[in-house]
C-alpha cells in the first residue's frame, strides 16, 4: 500500500494517513500501537509485530477533549487528546504514551481513564540527560516496555526480533537523511512541504513499505538550484497546519536545518548495530539534540540553536510556537533573549492545531522575508 507512492501522493497521504492505516490494519491482520511525541522507542514496537503509529494532532474542530483538559492547556495535547475520543478511536488497540511534562504527564492519566478497554503504558524518559544514572533509567524503560508488551500480548521477543526492527528503522531515517540533504542543496527538487510530508509519514506506517517508496523517490529526484530561495533553519516541536510549509515555498524560504520531532531530531535516532540491541537502544536516547522542559543546563537549547545556524549558514531562525505549550512557554523567553544578543535574525511564529486560517502568519512571514532581503533588520 505505502511500497509505490509518489511524492504527491505522499502529501496526500500525509494529510490524513489514517484511512489508509486502517486499511492497512484490515489487510494484513496486525495491531497498531499509538504514541506521541517523544522517544518512545518505536522498534521495540515494531519487534512485536505491531505497527507503531506517532499520534500528531488533527486540524478537525474539538468537540470532547475540552472536557477535560482547559483551553489554556497545549494545544497538540488537546488535539491528541480529541483524535481518539472522536475520530480514530477504532484503529488503535493501545498505547504507549511518553511523559514529558506536566500536560502530558497528567493526559496519560486522562488517556487511561477514558479508553479503559485499550492498552495504556507510559514511558517515562528521563529529562536531565546528562545525570549519572540517565542511561540506567532508560534501559530500565525500554526493559519495562517489553515486559509490558509481552504481559498483554502474550508474545515474547527475542534480541533478533529487536535487530530486524531496528534495521528497517535505521534504513527509514538513512534514507530521510539523504533525501533531505538533496533538498538542502536544491531547494528546487523537492519543496519544504513534500519532504516533511515524508518525514510525517514515515512515523505513522509501516517502514518496510514506505522504504521502497522512499528510494524510489530519491532516485527521481533531479538536480536542481538555489534560484532565489533563502535558506533558515526552523526551531520548535512540530509544525503544524502543513499548509504553514506552503507559505515557506510560496515566500521561497529553503529549510536547511531543524530541530524539530518530525525532523532533524528523529533522523538523529540511527541505532548502532553492535552489541546488545537494548543497550543499543538505550544509547540511542544521548544521540539525540535536544529536547526537554527541565534543564540541567539552561543554555543547552539556545547553544544548540546557534551551533545549527552556524553549521548551516542560515540567514535567519524559524521558531516555530505551539500555543500553551509548556516546554516552549518556558524555552522561548530566554532563547530570543540570547538570539538577540547574538544578532541573529529570529521570527517567532505562532500556531495551534485547531488554526484555520493563515492569513495573519502570512502577513507577518512576508513582512519578516522582505525586512531580511531588504537588510533593515
Amino acid at each position: 500500500m505505502w511500497d509505490s507512492l509518489s511524492i504527491k501522493e505522499v502529501v496526500e497521504c500525509a494529510k490524513d494517513p489514517y484511512p489508509s492505516i486502517r486499511k492497512w490494519i484490515k489487510d494484513n491482520g496486525k495491531k497498531a500501537i499509538g504514541s506521541t511525541f517523544a522517544d518512545v522507542p518505536e522498534e521495540v514496537i515494531y519487534a512485536f509485530g505491531f505497527l507503531p503509529v506517532t499520534i500528531m494532532g488533527t486540524n478537525k474542530p474539538l468537540k470532547k477533549a475540552p472536557s477535560h483538559l482547559p483551553d489554556n492547556a497545549c494545544s497538540l495535547a488537546r488535539s491528541n487528546l480529541e483524535l481518539i475520543m472522536s475520530y480514530e478511536r477504532d484503529i488503535f488497540d493501545g498505547f504507549v504514551l511518553p511523559q514529558v511534562c506536566d500536560t502530558t504527564q497528567h493526559l496519560s492519566d486522562i488517556w487511561r481513564i477514558n479508553f479503559p478497554d485499550k492498552y495504556v503504558e507510559s514511558y517515562l524518559a528521563p529529562r536531565q540527560a546528562d545525570r549519572p544514572s540517565a542511561r540506567y533509567w532508560v534501559k530500565e524503560e525500554i526493559e519495562r516496555i517489553i515486559s509490558s508488551l509481552s504481559n498483554w500480548s502474550g508474545k515474547k521477543i527475542t534480541d533478533e526480533d529487536l535487530w530486524g526492527a531496528i534495521k528497517i528503522h535505521n534504513e527509514n531515517k538513512i534514507l530521510l537523511k539523504e533525501i533531505y540533504d538533496i533538498k538542502k542543496n536544491n531547494p528546487e527538487a523537492l519543496t519544504n512541504k513534500e519532504f516533511f510530508a515524508l518525514m510525517k509519514l514515515s512515523q505513522q506506517v509501516d517502514k518496510t513499505e514506505l522504504n521502497q517508496s522512499l528510494k524510489k523517490i530519491k532516485e527521481s529526484l533531479k538536480p536542481g538550484k538555489n534560484n532565489g530561495y533563502t535558506d533558515v533553519i526552523l526551531v520548535g516541536i512540530t509544525c503544524d497546519p502543513p499548509e504553514i510549509y506552503d507559505l515557506f515555498d510560496e515566500i521561497k524560504l529553503n529549510i536547511v536545518g531543524d530541530t524539530l520531532l518530525v525532523g532533524t531530531r528523529y533522523i538523529q535516532g540511527i541505532v548502532s548495530a553492535d552489541g546488545n540491541p537494548i543497550d543499543a537502544l538505550t544509547e540511542r536516547h544521548f544521540k539525540r539534540g535536544f529536547f526537554s522542559p527541565i534543564h540541567d543546563n539552561v543554555y543547552k537549547n539556545f547553544e544548540e540553536v546557534k551551533a545549527l545556524y552556524k553549521e548551516t549558514k542560515a540567514k535567519a531562525i524559524i521558531y516555530v510556537h505551539i500555543e500553551f505549550c509548556e516546554s516552549q512557554e518556558y524555552d522561548l523567553p530566554d532563547l530570543k533573549k540570547m538570539i538577540k544578543n547574538e544578532g541573529i535574525l529570529m521570527h517567532t511564529l505562532d500556531t495551534e492545531y485547531q488554526t484555520l486560517s493563515l492569513s495573519h502568519v502570512r502577513t507577518r512571514l512576508q513582512a519578516f522575508f522582505e525586512s531580511l532581503k531588504g537588510g533593515s533588520l
